[in-house]
Parts: structure tokens; C-alpha cells; sequence
């Protein structure tokens, strides 16, 4: 099957497509659409003109998800109108859009209509080609271009966890200078779709390989291991990864496990005696709250009470483009965050909170769009990875006097 693949439509007709088909031709405006790019994610359901009807793809995940990301190809300038069959698929400041093929994206709502099941998008020159996408992606290829960035910093060693069930290589990098006295573990992508967890990762980074007093004070404290892409076949191919079938990766931390990830991301922790252990994801689209950034008790009085202080020591350093405040986590037993959440099995911060040598096992929620009032975007989020490894450091050090 084409990467594009094209359909005639009469004026004021009806075509559906199936769930494999990408794109569509009109007959008056050969307008296209296509799902084949890294990430991608959609399904044409109709075209009447310049409305186009979509829905996502769930794939192999359970129930219904919001995450997309696709290509358009424009033939004539005007207003085309993106409407989703189903709810609650974009956020609160509409999709994000990138015109340079996924290298920088920006917020769409202040620009032009936008609800939870839709958006307009006035093209203004004929051949525009732009994709959109329900947050601002982050793949394979955005990591690359950092770690080029980075290539002659002599304390950035990139490596390889495992390999993928797709057979691609899962990024494993190590921020090491010496032999210092602690290990800490920063990951991402459990679900796939969660993109705006890998920017404020690599702020984090960014942070610790610094030449600053900062990046050599973490690097005295503690050796980093990171890895940006849990799922990464999910995220490459444009996955939900949220409720995979029959669990998804954020579950997969018993014997014997699913996945390559999660088995090596095991076997990580015991060999190298990681102390700290943090897990970075995304809530659900918007509401309530999903629209702050929080962390998620445990039920372990040990790892509840390390959330406890590790929560004082982030508001401490918290950042004005991307503010935390203790006061939104979620203890153990609250909201959504009760043992049926659990069912379908162990999470990496519940597996690290059962071992001996692990002092502090985390996980911090991070919205798509906003932290309550303020709008975030890729720049937000590096300010935020970097308050956190400020805080990660801060609590080493204390470490050593409680």
C-alpha cells in the first residue's frame, strides 16, 4: 500500500475509509493526509470538502485513548475543519503543529477554533505541508540531534538497553565522572504516547552534562543512567501504549515480564544498585488533575514518606514557566491512585520500592499542555527537567544528614 493513498470525491460526497487507509484526494483540492510518518497515528473516517472527519487508532490497546499524530498536505489556502468522531482527543490549547517536518512545534488555539473533538487550520499558501499532532512529539530522531549536540561532552556515554520486540535499539545513556557514591535512573515512555515526559528528561540531562557548578556537583553525587524510550517500538510506530494488550509497559515489572524493556530496565536496577529511581510520565489530556504537575504515592511507608520529602525539595526549585506544588500529589488510596490501578501488574517504581538499596522510587505526572494557568511548551519543559534534577541532588545530599 502507498504512503499516500487517495480517494476521488464528488462535491458535496461522503468517502469512508478503512482503518488502514492514510489519506484522501478531493477532486477539486487533491488535499492528502497520511498516517506514515514516525509517530503517526489516524484514521480518515469521511471528507465533505473541507471538513474531514478523523478517529485514532487504537490498535492494540483496550478501551479508548486520545493520542494521533499525522501529515497533511494542502493544495489551496482556506480553512479546513479536523473533527474527531469520538471525544476528548485535543487538549486545552489545542493540537500542536510543526511546519518544519517535526523539528519545532507550537500551540494552535490561540489562533484559530478549537474544541475536545476538533480544530480549524487556515492554510495560508498552497503546497503546505504540516503536521499535527495531539502534543508536541518527541521521537528517535529528536534524541539524536541532542545526543549530536552532546557527542564530544566526555561525560555523555551513550549505549544500548536492548533491543526492541521490532528489533530497534532502545537508548540507554550514562552520565558518569568518576566513581561517585550513588546511581540514579530516569525513565520515560512507559506509554508511548506521553512525549512531553522525553523533553523535560532531556532537560534533565541537559542539566547534569553541563559545565556548571551544578553539572559537576551532580556528577560528584551520582552517575546518571537514562533511558528516553521504554516503549520505543510504541513510539516510532504511533502507538497508544496506554492499556496495551494484555498489560502495557507500566505494568510489565513482575516475573517473567513481557517486554526486552522492562526485563533489562530490571535488570539495570539490581546490577547497578540505582538509589534513586524516577519515573516521568503524562496524566490523562486535560481536567482536573491532569492539568498540574504532581507525583504518585506508593502505599510503601518508606517510598511515601522519601515522596514527602523529595515534593518539599521540588517546590523549593520550582520554576515559574513550569511550576510543582506539593500540595497536587496524589497519595496511595486517593482518586485514581488505588490498588485497582494495579491489576494488571507491577510498575518499575513499585518493583525499585521493594529493594533494599533503593533510598527514593518516584513517579512525576507532567500535562501535555499546561501547570494550571501556564502554558508549556518544548522550552517549559527543559526549565522543568532541570528543576528536578536540582531537586534530585539536593535530596543526595541531604541524604547524608537525615
Amino acid at each position: 500500500m502507498r504512503a499516500w493513498l487517495c480517494g476521488l470525491l464528488l462535491a458535496g460526497a461522503c468517502c469512508c475509509f478503512s482503518q488502514n487507509d492514510s489519506g484522501w484526494k478531493n477532486g477539486k483540492g487533491d488535499c492528502m493526509i497520511t498516517n506514515r510518518i514516525p509517530g503517526g497515528n489516524i484514521r480518515v473516517v469521511s471528507v465533505m470538502g473541507r471538513n474531514i472527519e478523523l478517529d485514532v487508532e487504537m490498535r492494540d490497546s483496550a478501551g479508548d485513548w486520545f493520542y494521533w499524530c499525522f501529515k497533511a498536505v494542502f493544495p489551496e489556502k482556506g480553512v479546513y475543519r479536523f473533527h474527531f468522531v469520538r471525544d476528548n482527543k485535543v487538549g486545552t490549547r489545542g493540537p500542536a503543529f510543526s511546519l518544519d517536518g517535526g523539528r519545532s512545534w507550537r500551540w494552535l488555539s490561540r489562533e484559530r477554533w478549537t474544541n475536545a473533538r476538533g480544530f480549524e487550520y487556515e492554510c495560508p499558501e498552497v503546497g503546505q505541508e504540516v503536521i499535527f499532532c495531539m502534543g508536541m512529539q518527541y521521537l528517535q530522531r529528536d534524541f539524536e540531534s541532542f545526543l549530536r549536540e552532546f557527542e564530544r561532552n566526555p561525560f555523555l556515554r551513550p549505549g544500548t538497553l536492548c533491543r526492541s520486540r521490532k528489533g530497534r535499539n532502545v537508548e540507554l545513556v550514562t552520565i558518569r565522572e568518576g566513581a561517585p557514591e550513588h546511581a540514579v535512573l530516569l525513565t520515560s515512555r512507559h506509554h508511548a504516547g506521553e512525549m512531553m515526559a522525553t523533553h523535560a528528561m532531556e532537560g534533565f540531562l541537559r542539566a547534569v552534562l553541563a559545565d556548571s557548578e551544578f553539572g559537576r556537583e551532580f556528577r560528584k553525587y551520582a552517575v546518571l543512567y537514562a533511558v528516553p524510550f521504554t516503549d520505543k517500538d510504541g513510539v516510532e510506530d504511533g502507538d497508544q501504549g496506554k492499556n496495551r494488550i494484555p498489560h502495557d509497559y507500566a505494568r510489565d515489572y513482575q516475573e517473567p515480564g513481557l517486554y526486552p524493556e522492562t526485563v533489562a530496565l530490571r535488570k539495570l536496577i539490581v546490577e547497578k544498585k540505582t538509589d534513586f529511581v524516577l519515573d516521568l510520565h503524562c496524566p490523562w489530556i486535560f481536567g482536573d488533575w491532569n492539568e498540574v504537575t504532581y507525583m504518585v504515592g506508593t502505599g510503601n511507608e518508606k517510598m511515601d514518606h522519601a515522596m514527602d520529602r523529595f515534593a518539599d525539595l521540588l517546590e523549593s526549585v520550582r520554576v515559574p514557566e513550569a511550576p510543582y506544588f506539593k500540595k497536587n500529589n496524589i497519595p496511595f488510596g486517593t482518586s485514581w491512585n488505588t490498588g485497582k490501578n494495579y491489576t494488571q501488574g507491577k510498575t518499575i517504581k513499585h518493583f525499585a520500592a521493594e529493594l533494599p538499596f533503593v533510598s527514593c522510587a518516584q513517579t512525576i505526572e507532567i500535562p501535555f499542555a499546561n501547570f494550571g494557568e501556564v502554558t508549556v511548551d518544548r522550552k517549559a519543559m527543559l526549565l522543568y527537567g532541570e528543576s528536578i534534577a536540582h531537586a534530585v541532588l539536593l535530596y543526595l545530599k541531604k541524604g547524608k544528614t537525615e
